[in-house]
């Protein structure tokens, strides 16, 4: 039977949705499985580069010229819903790659420094779009596949390490101080993956308590995200995680729900970390002391204070305390650049800050600052409009909480696919809260069928 232009057209519009979420989950799954020691890299005016970069910023271009995933995506449903935080962040790193001209970079540092910013405005973008592109009513869905993914994936991990199957990679000697190799993968590291876990967490939590349907799946990727936070043996992972449950408890304006979660999440995490420390070890949780970020902290807001007004207000630019990329792509720690990199006259610092808001105020001035406050305000309106009666008030709470993180370690500039997952989470949140996961016209029929009860 031969078809007609018209069905056709109409098999052709079933099929436009399907390419166009592909490269999304195509990337996800490379990120995600395909191990460290296979993934290619490649020299591009004399800077090393990642092919899972390339990935990032092929797939993060696509997205931002590919037309909306749905017939009504969100920006054209609330405007000003991301707080005009894209342009915001492209004038950051426009302005830092403005100051490499003053920071006194090297010059084999200068292009690998700005392939950086390139990199974390991929990233940016590439979580922006996937949201920005879709229909409110589409994205709660979508969140929720895209934490399922990451619970499946986590789980993968965690058993891994728990049964030293070696998909973590090799050249990993934590086993002797952790009892097993710390939980990790492609896709993050043990040390960072917490800045995705805990979103992930906070949602999942949010669907089992708001939506009884497959409550048995639901607790199940829970159990797995809990797991995995236990083993990474990261201690920040584990501090965020309690503050993340504390919040809960604290600006959940629904006491019972409160009651519930908090329930849920004692009860999961006592299983979980009865499994998982009965092969590992808790030595390595007992003392928060280090004294490596503890000199790189105190040497930067010494450097802050002792220096000209002028760099103060402009700071010394984008890499010139902390020229990182190099360094991290030898391998800082095995090539005995792990500390003063550059010279300074008050400590001994890490070749990176590991704090993202150091590397802000430190080599970016007011204008670094600025960014950081601003983005900080709108962590805060989402955990403070919980006391107003926000509609996913525990997955503002695991955001706000993973936001704490950039105090202590160093995200949006590096490591570009752990970012751009957190961005996804972040302007889901922002988008969930603009329109409380459905579109304007479903909210006028679900008014309507109120008026008329």
């Amino acid at each position: 039977m031969k078809l007609t232009s018209r069905q056709r057209a109409v098999d052709i519009n079933r099929l436009v949705p399907f390419l166009i979420r592909a490269p999304f989950w195509f990337t996800l799954v490379t990120w995600s499985l395909l191990p460290s020691t296979k993934v290619p890299w490649f020299e591009i005016e004399s800077v090393p580069i990642n092919f899972r970069d390339i990935i990032n910023i092929a797939v993060a271009f696509f997205y931002l010229l590919v037309p909306a995933i749905n017939n009504r995506p969100i920006n054209y449903c609330s405007k000003g819903w991301h707080y005009y935080l894209p342009l915001l962040m492209i004038c950051l790193f426009f302005y830092a790659a403005v100051s490499c001209q003053w920071s006194g970079l090297q010059e084999r540092n200068v292009l690998p420094m700005i392939y950086t910013l390139i990199s974390a405005t991929s990233a940016f973008l590439f979580g922006y779009n996937v949201i920005n592109k879709r229909s409110p009513e589409a994205i709660h869905q979508f969140l929720w596949s895209f934490t399922v993914y990451i619970a499946t994936i986590s789980l993968l991990y965690s058993a891994t390490s728990f049964l030293s199957l070696g998909l973590g990679g090799e050249g990993d000697d934590t086993a002797s101080e952790f009892g097993i190799k710390r939980v990790k993968g492609p896709l993050y590291e043990a040390s960072t993956g917490y800045f995705l876990i805990v979103p992930a967490l906070a949602f999942s939590m949010q669907e089992i308590l708001d939506n009884s349907k497959d409550r048995l799946l639901k607790a199940g990727v829970i159990f797995s995200l809990i797991l995995t936070l236990f083993g990474m043996g990261s201690r920040a992972g584990l501090l965020i995680f309690f503050l993340f449950f504390m919040l809960v408890i604290l600006f959940l304006k629904n006491r019972k729900k409160a009651m519930i979660a908090m329930a849920l999440m004692l009860a999961i995490t006592t299983i979980a970390g009865l499994l998982f420390f009965s092969k590992a070890k808790t030595d390595r949780l007992q003392s928060l002391e280090d004294d490596t970020r503890g000199n790189t902290y105190s040497a930067s807001f010494q450097i802050i204070q002792n220096r000209d007004n002028l760099i103060k207000i402009f700071g010394s630019g984008y890499g010139s305390y902390w020229p990182w990329y190099i360094p991290d792509i030898e391998g800082a720690r095995e090539t005995n650049q792990y500390f003063d990199l550059v010279w300074n006259p008050y400590a001994q610092i890490l070749y990176h800050p590991h704090s993202t808001f150091l590397l802000l105020i430190v080599e970016l001035g007011i204008p670094g600052l600025f960014y950081f406050l601003y983005l900080w305000g709108i962590l805060l309106r989402l955990l403070l409009g919980n006391l107003w009666g926000a509609n996913f008030p525990i997955f503002n709470c695991g955001m706000f909480a993973s936001g704490v993180s950039m105090f202590f370690d160093f995200f949006i500039f590096k490591g570009p696919q752990l970012n751009s997952l957190w961005w996804i989470y972040f302007f889901g949140a922002l988008a969930l809260n603009a329109t409380g996961g459905k579109s304007p016209q479903q909210k006028n029929e679900i008014k309507q069928g109120e008026n008329e009860k």
